[in-house]
């Protein structure tokens, strides 16, 4: 389901990307995710955070629990991202109508909703190139993935943004994306940052 075209942001957004721990019966591998927080300072401004973890195989899932739940308060709206293999339509939006097993990792009490989103890797590769984020639209091993989690996140937020914001809150919100990831870039080489 689509949600309406909106004006300004949610107080509190997380767009996350899962793979979630393997069952008791499957084997052992690597999982993960990615969020990408943004906290709305205006009714077009924001302030961003991106949180990407991978955890080794055979590592104990409470921790991928509590590290998630860190992350929410109880005015956040969440989005979560899973993609599909690449060339695989049916690209959507529903409420709350999600896995039970993303359902153990991701907090619901005092959420203001939760929006699933089932977008293929096609559609996740072009949301990413909009941002200039680099993202493979082959289909990624789990620890390959584990790698690419913060960049799944950050473009299922920008496909959400195309979906649900008017084009001029989109602009702002690209635009203030766009100086946060040159920020980031700077911060990462030890390059004095003035702000």
């Amino acid at each position: 389901m689509r949600d309406g075209i909106i004006e300004t942001m949610p107080e509190h957004m997380v767009a996350l990307s899962l793979l979630p721990p393997p069952h008791a019966f499957e084997p052992l591998r690597p999982f993960g995710f990615g969020a990408f927080v943004i906290t709305r300072l205006g009714p077009d401004e924001a302030k961003f955070s991106l949180h990407a973890h991978g955890y080794g195989a055979g590592y104990e899932p409470q921790r991928i629990r509590r590290d998630i739940r860190s992350l929410f308060t109880p005015e956040t709206r969440s989005l979560i991202c899973m993609p599909t293999p690449p060339h695989v339509h049916g690209q959507r939006f529903a409420e709350a109508q999600f896995p039970s097993t993303f359902l153990d990792l991701v907090p619901h009490v005092g959420l203001l909703s939760n929006v699933f989103a089932v977008l293929s890797r096609d559609i996740l590769a072009h949301s990413a190139g909009i941002a200039g984020l680099s993202f493979s639209t082959a289909n990624p091993s789990p620890l390959q993935r584990v790698g690419q989690l913060g960049i799944e996140a950050q473009a299922a937020w920008i496909y959400w943004l195309f979906k649900s914001c008017s084009s001029h809150v989109r602009r702002r919100l690209l635009a203030g994306h766009s100086a946060w990831q040159a920020i980031e870039r700077a911060r990462k080489m030890n390059v004095p940052v003035d702000g």
